[in-house]
């Protein structure tokens, strides 16, 4: 039945969603009034690399501290369950169940003549509303999807809190082919009256339109600080933290978090930041103590800089980096993290991507960077027999994916590459090689897709 709500995202780009949503919910068609949504705490979240990890380091930094939260974000991995979380843990099928037919009712009973319902991912914001509202949450920390502007989260009228993570180059159809058009549209969820942080890294290019986007949209503009200000007084490896873009993303979770439970005396802190380099304010360095440094530890985020050990000699590292930028940290993560080995070592790469993803530039990134001896290409299908009805996507077409994957195959031209049928296809072959040379250790790095690495995912589970 949710599937049935699937779209071609092209054609949601025409239609910004939050315009459709926005008037169900003036209508009160959908279970969750505006006057809901305005008592509703929020941390907003947009950005291109890393804001869902921004959403569950401020999950947890908050959690730590006594606070009840509710969490959304996208995409999932291998359940639709887990966009959802009340309290750090992903819903139960029984609260799933309750809140989709709750609110698919709901909308059938109102839906006028001809009207069709909203579009999937419309359909799990609205959900996701409903859901914390009714479990009265302190504060809901919502990602949002593509772009900020036009995203149907962005119905939200009386954000306290927003932030920004590091912007780059993604979905450039829907949202524009430069830095300054894509800052644009990701500073559309900044409100009035609200505080604005953004991430430590943004491109220079994006400077000064944040800087505008914050006058017009009448908020307090404000910049994380660099991971190592703080007083850590330890080893921040200690904090699994893993890389430079975790401790960008960490940072401004730390800002969101402590913004957010002063937002009520705002101006106190805020008049005493400075502007800095960038042009804009310089946020507060807010004091670490021992709750924030247990949060951070605590921080399982799937499919991000995961390592999964199978067998003494066999593990996956699994990043769902699909960005030039973000594939550019991925690969300096694979060389920190792979162990040295008193084995002879082969290193596999599992790899594809979707929709129009730049494949080439991604692939010379991982190829020329890593000592990758084997590469392993195959559709983002889990299985040809079966797939749950969780990891369908009508956008998907398996012959054009299985084409791509040869288009793939063509273009590299220095080690070794296979193509198989299915993602259960190539972890099968691993497993066998790796069963066949035990005195080899083989490291395997999925990226290129989140979607991909969740359906690894759930091979490895299953």
């Amino acid at each position: 039945m949710l599937n049935s709500l699937q779209s071609i995202t092209s054609k949601l780009t025409r239609h910004p969603g939050n315009l459709k949503l926005g008037q169900a919910i003036n209508e009160n068609r959908c279970g969750v009034s505006n006057e809901d949504l305005d008592n509703l705490s929020v941390i907003h979240v947009a950005g291109t690399k890393g804001k869902g990890s921004t959403c569950v380091f401020c999950e947890q930094l908050l959690l730590y501290k006594g606070y009840r939260t509710g969490l959304f974000t996208s995409p999932h991995l291998i359940s639709v369950k887990e966009r959802f979380r009340i309290n750090g843990k992903v819903i139960t099928d029984e609260k799933f169940v309750f809140y989709f037919w709750s609110v698919y009712n709901t909308l059938l009973s109102k839906r006028g003549n001809g009207e069709e319902l909203p579009a999937y991912f419309m359909f799990l914001t609205v959900m996701a509303f409903k859901m914390f509202v009714d479990e009265k949450v302190d504060v809901a920390i919502i990602e949002t999807g593509i772009g900020g502007e036009y995203d149907c989260t962005n119905i939200l009228r009386k954000t306290s809190i927003v932030g920004i993570s590091s912007l780059g180059f993604d979905h450039t159809t829907v949202l524009g082919n430069t830095l300054q058009e894509i800052a644009w549209q990701k500073s559309g969820i900044m409100k009035p009256n609200s505080v604005t942080i953004v991430a430590s890294d943004q491109p220079k290019e994006t400077h000064q339109i944040l800087i505008e986007r914050s006058i017009e949209k009448q908020t307090t503009l404000l910049e994380a600080p660099s991971f190592n200000k703080y007083n850590w007084n330890e080893n921040t490896s200690e904090l699994g933290v893993l890389n430079t873009a975790q401790e960008i993303n960490a940072s401004l979770a730390i800002q969101l978090s402590n913004a957010w439970i002063n937002r009520n005396n705002k101006y106190d802190w805020i008049k005493k930041c400075n502007v800095g380099l960038s042009g804009m304010k310089q946020a507060p360095i807010w004091e670490i103590n021992k709750q924030d440094k247990q949060a951070l530890r605590n921080v399982k985020w799937l499919g991000r800089n995961q390592v999964i050990n199978v067998t003494p000699n066999l593990s996956y590292f699994l990043d769902g980096a699909h960005t030039i930028e973000s594939i550019q940290l991925c690969s300096k993560w694979y060389q920190n993290v792979c162990p040295k080995s008193q084995l002879s070592v082969k290193n596999i790469l599992i790899f594809n991507v979707t929709a129009f993803r730049d494949y080439c530039t991604f692939l010379k990134i991982l190829l020329t960077e890593n000592k990758i001896d084997l590469v392993l290409l195959c559709p983002i299908i889990t299985s040809i027999d079966s797939r749950r009805p969780d990891t369908v996507d009508l956008n998907f077409n398996y012959e054009e994916q299985l084409v791509k994957c040869y288009d793939m195959k063509n273009v590299i031209d220095f080690c070794d590459v296979k193509v198989f049928n299915s993602i259960q296809e190539t972890i099968k072959y691993v497993k066998m090689c790796s069963s066949s040379e035990k005195n080899t250790r083989f490291q395997v790095l999925v990226t290129g897709s989140l979607k991909l690495v969740g359906g690894v995912l759930e091979v490895l589970q299953s």
